[in-house]
């Protein structure tokens, strides 16, 4: 215990023991639910557009300027599923493979691990 916080307690709200994402939000457990809902799709999306194109690596401003269905989403989005596909094992990010991105800043390339 820390200045007061018991981080070994479990959570008081019933929205915060139902999502498995750590980010705060002001919205009600079924909205939060339904958020997550929608990165799920996001990251089958994102995963199914590299299984279809296997060898091929691209940076997230990349993928989501080829992908129409990215467009809809924000970029961020698009490189909360590649963080998220990375982690489970799914994609492989390339550090050495860095390009510039839409303002000049170099990104990494992603692609099927």
């Amino acid at each position: 215990m820390q200045l007061g916080l018991d981080f070994d307690a479990p959570p008081k709200a019933r929205r915060t023991a139902a999502l498995r994402s750590f980010h705060a939000r002001n919205e009600n457990a079924e909205e939060a639910l339904a958020g997550e809902a929608r990165a799920e799709r996001q990251d089958d999306w994102i995963l199914r557009w590299f299984l279809d194109r296997p060898g091929e690596r691209v940076t997230p401003s990349e993928l989501w300027g080829r992908f129409a269905v990215c467009r809809a989403w924000p970029l961020t989005s698009v490189r909360r599923s590649l963080t998220t596909l990375t982690l489970a094992g799914r994609l492989r990010k390339h550090p050495e493979d860095r390009r510039p991105g839409p303002r000049g800043a170099r990104e990494c390339c992603w692609s099927l691990a």
